[in-house]
C-alpha cells in the first residue's frame, strides 16, 4: 500500500466512524485554536510595545532625571548640586560623541489667553530638536528653530487639543496670544498625536498620548528668561546616533554629569532596556499561554492514542486477512500512522477556523492588540500534524507487530 492508498484508507475510516473521529480531533481543534491565538496575542503584543516605543523616540533614546537626594548626612557636594541644567544639556551636545540630539525640557503650567478666552495649560520650553524625539508630527506652519532659543524668540507652536478652544474657525498661524501676560506669536500646529494600547481607540479607549496634543512649546531659552529664570531641567532626553552605541552613549553621560555635578545626582534610563523588561514581564504570561496550549495538544493527542488502539482491537481480523495476503508489517505501519497524521490533519484545520474565530474576539470584543501572519497559521498546522505523527506511532507500531496467525483467530 502506497502512501496515497494509506491517505484514503484514512479517510474512508473516519467517513466510516464519523462519531470517534469528532472525539478524535476535539482536542486537536482546541489545541490549534489555542495555538493560533497564542501565537497571534505574542505577535500583537510585541509589534504593538514596539510601535508604541516608536512613538516615544525609538529604542535609541535614553531618559535623564533628577535623583532625588535626602539622607541625613549630605555631602558639600549633594547640597551643593543644582541636579540637571540646560547647561548640561548644551555639554552633553558638545562633549559626547556618540549622541544623536539633545531635548532639554522644562515644563510650567501657565494662564494662556486669547481674546476673552483663557485656559491653565501646560507649556513646555525646549529646542529645535523636541519633534525627533518624541516623533511629534507638525501639522501646520513651522517648529521651532535655532535662531528662537539664540534670540529668545517669543514664538510658540500649540497642541492641537485647544487649538479649536482658543481659536474656534479663525486661522492660528500669526495670531498672538499671552502666556502669563506675555505675547508670544503662534508659529506652527502640532499634528494629532495617537496611541491606543487596546487596539485603535474603539469603545472609549483611552490615547495615552493625549498629554502632547495638550501642550504647547516654547523656546526653551524664552522659557528660562521669561518664566523661570534658573535653567534647572525638570528632564532630559537625548538619543544615540544608532542603537549600538546606546551603552557608550550612557557611559559617556555619566561621565561627563558626574564630573560638572560632582555627584551622581541623576539617573539614566534607556529604552531598550525598558523594553527588554516589558518583554519579560510578557514572556511570563507567554509561558502561561503556551502551557494552555500544549496541555490541549497533549489531551488531543492521547485521545488519538487511545482511540487509535481501540480501532486496531476492532480491526484485528481485518490486519490478519491483509497480513495472509501479502501486506508487510511496514505497510500497516504507515497505514495507521498516516490514519493518525490525517485524523489530526482534519481537526489542524479545523482548530485553524475556530483560532481565526477567537482571535477576532479577542481583538474586537476585548480589545487585545493581535497580529496572525501566514507562518503563524503554518507553525499552528505544523503542531497539529507532529502530534499525529508522535501519539499516532506507537498504536501504528502495534498493528505492524500483530501476528497473522493469531488476529486471524481472534474473535
Amino acid at each position: 500500500m502506497n502512501l496515497v492508498e494509506s491517505i484514503g484508507a484514512g479517510v474512508r475510516d473516519m467517513a466510516s466512524h464519523r462519531g470517534r473521529a469528532v472525539i478524535t480531533v476535539v482536542g486537536i481543534v482546541l489545541g490549534v485554536a489555542s495555538v493560533v491565538t497564542v501565537l497571534a496575542l505574542m505577535r500583537g503584543g510585541e509589534q504593538q510595545s514596539l510601535a508604541f516605543f516608536d512613538e516615544m523616540g525609538g529604542l535609541r533614546e535614553i531618559r535623564i532625571t533628577n535623583r532625588r537626594i535626602d539622607h541625613l548626612m549630605m555631602t558639600a557636594a549633594e547640597k551643593a548640586s543644582e541636579q540637571l541644567t540646560y547647561r548640561d544639556a548644551q555639554a552633553i551636545q558638545d562633549e559626547c560623541s556618540s549622541v544623536g540630539y539633545v531635548d532639554p525640557e522644562i515644563v510650567r503650567f501657565q494662564t494662556v489667553s486669547y481674546g476673552d478666552k483663557t485656559y491653565q495649560m501646560k507649556v513646555l520650553g525646549t529646542n529645535r530638536e523636541y519633534p525627533y524625539a518624541d516623533t511629534m508630527p507638525l501639522g501646520e506652519g513651522r517648529w521651532l528653530s535655532d535662531k528662537d532659543c539664540e534670540n529668545y524668540a517669543n514664538v510658540i507652536v500649540m497642541g492641537p487639543t485647544y487649538r479649536d478652544d482658543l481659536f474656534g474657525d479663525q486661522e492660528a498661524i500669526g495670531k498672538t496670544i499671552l502666556v502669563d501676560g506675555v505675547p508670544f506669536v503662534v508659529v506652527g500646529i502640532m499634528a494629532k498625536k495617537e496611541f491606543y494600547f487596546q487596539g485603535g481607540g474603539a469603545g472609549g479607549d483611552r490615547n495615552v498620548l493625549e498629554w502632547f496634543n495638550r501642550s504647547h512649546y516654547i523656546p526653551i531659552t524664552t522659557m528660562i528668561k521669561r518664566f523661570t529664570v534658573s535653567d534647572r531641567l525638570g528632564g532630559l532626553e537625548i538619543a544615540a546616533k544608532t542603537v549600538d552605541l546606546v551603552p557608550t552613549l550612557m557611559e559617556e553621560t555619566r561621565t561627563l554629569l558626574t564630573r560638572r555635578h560632582g555627584v551622581e545626582d541623576f539617573n539614566l534610563e534607556a529604552k531598550s532596556e525598558q523594553m527588554q523588561q516589558r518583554s519579560e514581564q510578557e514572556g511570563f504570561f507567554n509561558i502561561i499561554f503556551w502551557a494552555i496550549a500544549f496541555v490541549s495538544l497533549f489531551v488531543g493527542g492521547v485521545v488519538i492514542a487511545n482511540i487509535m488502539l481501540a480501532s486496531i482491537t476492532e480491526r484485528i481480523r481485518e490486519i490478519g486477512v491483509r497480513k495472509a495476503i501479502g501486506a508487510s508489517d511496514r505497510d500497516l505501519f504507515m497505514q495507521f500512522l498516516v490514519e493518525a497524521v490525517v485524523v489530526t490533519a482534519a481537526g489542524g484545520v479545523v482548530g485553524l477556523v475556530v483560532g481565526l474565530g477567537l482571535v477576532a474576539v479577542v481583538s474586537g470584543v476585548l480589545g487585545m492588540p493581535t497580529s496572525l501572519s501566514p507562518g503563524i497559521m503554518l507553525s499552528a498546522f505544523l503542531c497539529a500534524v507532529g502530534v499525529g505523527l508522535v501519539f499516532g506511532l506507537f498504536p501504528a507500531m502495534k498493528a505492524g507487530r500483530l501476528n497473522p496467525v493469531e488476529a486471524l483467530r481472534y474473535e
